[in-house]
């Protein structure tokens, strides 16, 4: 039996959180286990479902960014490994931070393939 791991995706834009949702779906291994649109909202769905991976928006709702949620995540134990930055802005507009990244203008195409090299390194 396959193993399935757990995705919690931070994303404040309900169109993205479909198109995403749709992508994980057509991998049976990968779970969608939360969604949060703000800083508490992700923290405590991070706590409460305590996921493999997350999919973490950059400009997020509310005055702390996806860069301080991943901050607050690694400082939870997730390793920085497991945490892809996604984003429509550009790699030079986004401050520096350790996280994987896709850009959401190819999220189509490069985030089922990095999830998949994760799961199997």
């Amino acid at each position: 039996m396959r193993r399935s791991f757990n995705v919690l995706l931070v994303e404040d834009e309900a169109a993205w959180q479909e198109a995403i949702a749709a992508l994980l779906k057509a991998d049976e291994r990968f779970v969608l286990s939360a969604v949060a649109d703000c800083y508490d909202a992700a923290i405590e769905a991070f706590q409460r479902s305590r996921p493999d991976f997350v999919l973490l928006d950059w400009k997020i709702r509310g005055d702390k960014d996806g860069l301080e949620v991943g901050r607050q995540f690694l400082d939870m134990g997730l390793p920085a490994e497991r945490i892809i930055l996604i984003s429509g802005s550009s790699p030079g507009e986004i401050p520096p931070h350790p996280y994987l990244y896709v850009p959401k203008a190819r999220i189509a195409v490069e985030l089922e393939p990095l999830l998949q090299s994760l799961v199997e390194s």
